[in-house]
């Protein structure tokens, strides 16, 4: 944990590759969780979620969790060609609508979003419903249960703490 004047700074790790960590900072303006490319400990199913436990600990009642996020289209139940060791390594973002939920999270934004808006594919794999849009990810969280605010961020895309 590091300090300075109001503002803290704590960091955990988090399972992505080696080294993979997911912080906090909380200031006076409010709190901010980075879960970064975080994902669950256990690799494939069976498991309860795609997220981590130790980033939901980390977010308990922060204003803002910003999140990579796979959508589910690409799930290999969804006939998706997905490489299901890709798509097990993500946090989708139903999960992810669950947890922040759990946590008592105020701001849900998506970051590094796969596959991309407006894309037909994500690199040689094509998007089997076509194209997405802010929607289906805001809905996707909506049906993990996710009641706050949620954000699918773009390049520059900002968010004010009051």
């Amino acid at each position: 944990m590091w300090y300075k004047g109001d503002v803290r700074v704590s960091a955990i790790a988090s399972k992505h590759i080696p080294g993979h960590l997911s912080y906090r900072v909380d200031s006076p303006a409010g709190s901010v969780v980075i879960g970064g490319d975080a994902g669950n400990d256990i690799a494939k199913p069976p498991r309860a979620s795609s997220t981590s436990e130790a980033v939901e600990r980390l977010a308990r009642d922060a204003d803002v969790l910003v999140h990579s996020v796979m959508h589910p289209v690409f799930s290999p139940d969804a006939g998706s060609n997905f490489p299901p060791l890709a798509f097990y390594r993500q946090s989708t973002a139903t999960d992810l609508g669950a947890m922040a939920q759990r946590a008592g999270v105020k701001h849900l934004v998506f970051t590094h979003l796969i596959p991309a808006l407006d894309t037909a594919s994500h690199g040689p794999f094509r998007v089997p419903s076509g194209p997405l849009k802010k929607a289906d990810f805001e809905s996707a969280a909506e049906t993990g249960g996710f009641s706050g605010h949620i954000h699918v961020g773009t390049d520059l895309f900002t968010l004010r703490l009051h």
